[in-house]
C-alpha cells in the first residue's frame, strides 16, 4: 500500500462532546453502545495515557481521569496490534487483516500506511527500532517478517522460515520480535521451539537457537543492552548474554524458570530488573523472576481477565468483565476511577413490545436492560453459570424475558421483580442456540445445538410439556403469529422444518430447489444468470438457511442461504422470491421483518469489506431500499422497535448501533 497524505484523526467530538455513544459513528447511525471488545493495550512513555485497541477502534484515556479523549483508526478497527516509540512521538496500530499504520501523535495525524501481504494476515506484534527509524512487523505466519523504514516507507528487510523448519501443530496466538541494541538484528520465534537472530542489511540469519522446549513467546531485552530473555509457552526461560548470540555455540545463562512464576506478561523494570505478572481468579501476583521472590499481591473485585504492564514496570492495567483499572503495584487496591463500557460479543437484541426498553445478551452471560430513548442502563441480569447468551426474547405482555445459555439451563426473569433470581429450568442435553415466547405467550420454546427443542408451559410454572427428538444444531426459530406453528433452521438438514407446535410434530419442510422462473429472482442480472445456468445443468442446492423469520401477517417466510434471501409462501412452502446479495455482503447472518411486515432487514457477516452492511429489502419488488455500512465485523442481532423507527443492530465487535428509519420508510409509505 502508498503512503497517504497525513490527515488529521482526532475526534473532534472528544474535545467538545462528552457522549461517546456518538463518536465516530457510521453514516445514517445515531448512537452506540458499548466501545468495543478489547484487544492490546499500550501505556505511553509518559505515563499520561493508556492506549486500548478494540474492534471498532483505538480509544485514547486520560490516566488521571481515565475518561477517553479521543477516538481513531475507525475506519476499519478490528485492532490487533499497538506499540509506542520509545519517546512517545509515533505510534503504530495493526489490525486483523495485515493492516499497519503509523501516526503522529502530537498532531493526531495518520502518517503512513502499510500492508503485510498474506491474506487476512492479521499484524500480531509490532516493534521499533532503537533509533525509531524502522519498524517490524509479524503476522499470523511464520514465513512473513516485515522490516519498513518509517521516512521513506520502504521496505528494508523481508524474512521467512527456513523451508525444512516444519510449523508446529498449534501457533501461538503473538510471533514476538525483538530488535537487537544496536538495532543491526532482529530477532524472532520461529518453529520447533527455536528463535532466529537476521541481520537487517543482508537479509541473513545469523543465529538460530535451541533449547526451548515450546512455542517461544516472549523476546526482552534488559534495559541495559546485555541480555536477552526467552519464555515459551510452558513458562520455560532462558536468557543469553548479547554479545555471545551468534557465536557458534551459544548457550544460555539460566536454562529454567520457577513454576511460580509462568505468566502471560514479562517486562523489564527501569532498575533491570525482570518482573512476570500471574492471575489466579480475582488474585494478580507480580514476581521477581530470577529470585523467584513474591513483589505484590492484589486481590481484586472481579476475576481478572487481562493485564499489561506498563513501560517502567511500575503499574499494571488489570480488566474484569465489566471494568479496567491501573495498580501501582504494591498499593493495596487499584486506582480509582475506571474505564467501563467495553463489553464482549452482543449475542442478541430486543425491544420490549411496549418500545419503552432495549435488552442485549452478551456472550459474557450478562443481560443490560437500557431505557431506549434515553439509552441509559437500568438493569444488569447475571447469575452463575449464565454464558455465551445468543438469543434472548421478551413474553408478549413484556413482564417476563428468558434467555439461552451454554449450560443447557432455560431461564426466564419476571421484570416486576428485577431483583429475584431467574426461573430455571433444566431438560436439554445440549448447549440452547434459541428461544422464543409464543405469541399468546402461554408457551415458550428453546432450541440446542443437537436439534432439540424443548416445549415449557409458561402458565403451569414453566412445565415441560414436550421434546422433539434432536436433529442437528438449530441455529434460529420463529412462530407464526398465530401461535400454531414454528419454524426451524437447522445446520445440516437440507430443509427448514416446520412444526405443529400443539402436538410437536413436523409437518411440513420448506422447499429448498431453486426455482427455475427467472422471474423470481432479484438482483444482479449475472448473477442471476448463473444460477440458471447451474440449474440447466442439473445442479441441485440443498443448503439450508442459518436465519429465519416469519413475516407479520403469517404469509412469508424469510431465510438466508449463502449469497441469497428466499422468501417462501406459507400456503405452498414453495419459494416466492429469491433476492440475490449484492458482492461484498457475505451471509444474511440474521433476518427481521419490520412490524408492518412491509420490509426486512438484513444483517450480513463479514466478507473482506471495511464495515459489514445492513440492508433494507422491500418485501412485494426485492428492491434493496437502503443499505448500512455499519460494523467491522458480524452482525449477531437485529430488532425493530415497535414503531419502526428504530432498528438496533448487534455485533461480534460487542457493540450495538441504533439506527434511524424514519427517513426511509416514511419516505416509502408516500409512494
Amino acid at each position: 500500500m502508498q503512503n497517504r497524505n497525513p490527515q488529521t484523526v482526532l475526534q473532534e467530538t472528544g474535545i467538545n462532546n462528552t457522549d461517546v455513544t456518538t463518536w465516530a459513528l457510521p453514516e445514517e447511525a445515531i448512537a452506540r453502545l458499548g466501545r468495543g471488545i478489547v484487544g492490546p493495550l499500550a501505556f505511553s512513555p509518559d505515563g499520561k495515557y493508556l492506549a486500548v485497541g478494540t474492534k471498532i477502534g483505538l480509544w485514547w484515556y486520560e490516566l488521571a481521569t481515565m475518561k477517553p479523549g479521543a477516538l481513531w483508526e475507525t475506519e476499519r478497527g478490528m485492532l490487533s496490534a499497538l506499540k509506542f516509540s520509545s519517546d512517545g512521538a509515533l505510534f503504530v496500530t495493526g489490525n486483523s487483516d495485515g493492516g499497519v499504520k503509523i501516526w503522529d501523535v502530537q498532531n493526531h495525524r495518520c502518517l503512513m500506511e502499510k500492508q503485510r501481504m498474506g491474506r487476512f494476515d492479521r499484524a500480531s506484534v509490532l516493534v521499533f527500532s532503537p533509533d525509531g527509524q524502522c519498524l517490524a512487523s509479524s503476522g499470523g505466519k511464520y514465513d512473513a517478517v516485515y522490516v519498513w523504514h518509517l521516512k521513506t516507507g520502504e521496505q528494508v528487510a523481508k524474512f521467512t522460515v527456513d523451508e525444512e523448519l516444519q510449523p508446529p501443530r498449534y501457533r501461538p496466538p503473538v510471533i514476538p520480535l525483538a530488535f537487537s541494541p544496536d538495532g543491526k538484528s532482529l530477532i524472532g520465534a520461529t518453529p520447533e521451539n527455536t528463535f532466529s537472530v537476521w541481520d537487517i542489511e543482508t537479509g541473513e540469519r545469523r543465529a538460530h537457537l535451541t533449547g526451548h522446549s515450546a512455542i517461544v513467546i516472549y523476546l526482552l531485552f534488559s534495559p541495559c543492552g546485555e541480555f536477552l530473555t526467552s519464555v515459551d509457552w510452558d513458562g520455560g526461560l532462558h536468557k543469553w548474554e548479547v554479545d555471545k548470540l551468534t557465536t557458534k555455540d551459544p548457550q544460555p545463562i539460566i536454562t529454567s524458570m520457577p513454576e511460580a512464576t509462568k505468566s502471560v506478561d514479562y517486562t523489564y523494570s527501569a532498575e533491570g530488573v525482570l518482573l512476570a505478572a500471574t492471575t489466579s481468579g480475582t488474585t494478580i501476583t507480580v514476581w521477581e523472576v530470577e529470585r523467584n521472590r513474591k513483589v505484590a499481591t492484589l486481590t481484586h473485585k472481579e476475576i481478572i481477565w487481562r493485564f499489561h504492564f506498563s513501560q517502567t514496570g511500575s503499574q499494571l492495567v488489570i480488566g474484569g468483565p465489566d471494568t479496567f483499572q491501573t495498580w501501582n503495584i504494591g498499593d493495596p487496591a487499584p486506582q480509582p476511577p475506571a474505564i467501563r463500557d467495553h463489553y464482549s460479543v452482543c449475542g442478541s437484541v430486543k425491544f420490549s413490545p411496549d418500545g419503552q426498553t432495549l435488552a442485549v445478551g452478551y456472550w459474557s452471560g450478562e443481560i443490560h436492560l437500557r431505557d431506549a430513548q434515553e439509552l441509559e442502563l437500568q438493569t444488569i441480569f447475571r447469575c452463575e453459570g449464565l454464558r455465551g447468551i445468543r438469543s434472548i426474547d421478551f413474553s408478549p405482555c413484556g413482564n417476563k424475558l428468558a434467555a439461552t445459555s451454554s449450560d443447557k439451563i432455560v431461564r426466564v426473569w419476571n421484570l416486576e421483580e428485577p431483583e429475584a433470581p431467574p426461573i430455571e429450568r433444566a431438560g436439554h442435553q445440549a448447549s440452547l442456540s434459541a428461544v422464543a415466547f409464543s405469541p399468546k405467550g402461554d408457551l415458550l420454546v428453546s432450541a440446542d445445538v443437537n436439534g432439540a427443542l424443548g416445549i415449557w408451559n409458561v402458565e403451569h410454572d414453566y412445565e415441560l410439556q414436550m421434546f422433539t427428538e434432536e436433529t442437528d444444531w438449530i441455529w434460529s426459530i420463529a412462530f407464526s403469529p398465530d401461535g400454531k406453528h414454528l419454524v426451524s433452521a437447522h445446520e445440516t438438514a437440507e430443509k427448514a422444518q416446520l412444526w405443529d407446535i400443539e402436538n410437536g410434530e413436523q409437518i411440513a419442510e420448506l422447499s429448498s430447489n431453486r426455482p427455475r422462473d427467472a422471474t423470481k429472482y432479484k438482483g444482479d442480472d449475472h448473477q442471476i444468470q448463473r444460477i440458471l445456468r447451474h440449474l440447466e445443468k442439473g445442479l441441485v442446492d440443498k443448503r439450508t438457511p442459518k436465519a429465519i423469520a416469519f413475516s407479520p401477517d403469517g404469509t412469508l417466510i424469510a431465510g438466508d442461504v449463502l449469497g441469497q434471501i428466499r422468501l417462501w409462501d406459507t400456503t405452498t412452502y414453495e419459494i416466492r422470491m429469491v433476492i440475490c446479495l449484492p458482492f461484498g455482503c457475505g451471509r444474511a447472518e440474521v433476518l427481521t421483518f419490520s412490524p408492518c411486515g412491509r420490509y426486512l432487514v438484513s444483517g450480513a457477516s463479514w466478507l473482506n469489506t471495511d464495515k459489514v452492511s445492513i440492508r433494507l429489502w422491500d418485501v412485494t419488488t426485492g428492491e434493496n431500499i437502503a443499505t448500512f455500512w455499519s460494523h467491522p465485523t458480524d452482525i449477531q442481532s437485529l430488532a425493530f422497535s415497535p414503531d419502526s423507527t428504530l432498528l438496533a443492530s448487534a455485533s461480534f465487535d460487542g457493540t450495538i448501533l441504533l439506527w434511524d428509519m424514519k427517513p426511509y420508510l416514511s419516505s416509502i409509505d408516500t409512494h
